[in-house]
């Protein structure tokens, strides 16, 4: 009886864990998705709207985008008003900070939080067209990982099914 138990503990247990690996490879889709959506946003304000990176923060942040608005929000109250900070650090301090919890790949990562760095055009032409290549990188990015997000899930699972069992078996 107990060693029934403690085999079903053990393949259940291994299930699991497979099952949030996949649900973490599905959760930076969704996060590669939202940040492309955002940047690609950022682009068409620059471009069209003429609007400064803080304006674009403060319209973000209305958009209200899982995840990301309180952090645009606290983007633009640092860098507007009397005792404004400088852009390109509050950007990457705040990101930083929102964005480690998330399953991006620290290339990804890097990508939007040294974005800021690289805005110091004179020109919208030279903004939009940064912001645009980061958006165009983290779609292909997206684009890749929804192809294969599917085969690398049903992989995870037998793997992970398979090794509650080899583990169950040795132990038992």
């Amino acid at each position: 009886m107990y060693k029934a138990v403690g085999f079903l503990c053990i393949v259940i247990g291994c299930a699991g864990w497979g099952h949030s690996l996949a649900a973490r490879e599905k959760e930076r889709v969704r996060h590669l998705r939202a940040l492309s959506c955002i940047l690609f946003r950022m682009q068409s304000d620059i471009s069209y709207g003429k609007h400064t990176m803080p304006e674009i923060c403060l319209l973000l942040a209305e958009l209200n985008i899982k995840c990301y608005s309180d952090c645009f929000r606290r983007i633009y109250e640092r860098t507007v008003g009397a005792n404004g900070m400088d852009f390109p650090k509050v950007w990457e301090e705040e990101l930083q900070k929102c964005m480690e919890p998330y399953p991006l790949r620290e290339d990804e990562k890097r990508t939007v939080t040294e974005l800021a760095k690289s805005l110091y055009f004179r020109n919208e032409g030279g903004q939009a067209g940064r912001i645009g290549q980061a958006g165009s990188f983290l779609e292909d990015r997206c684009r890749k990982a929804e192809e294969t997000c599917e085969n690398k899930s049903k992989m995870i699972h037998s793997v992970s099914i398979l090794t509650g069992l080899l583990l169950a078996i040795l132990l038992l």
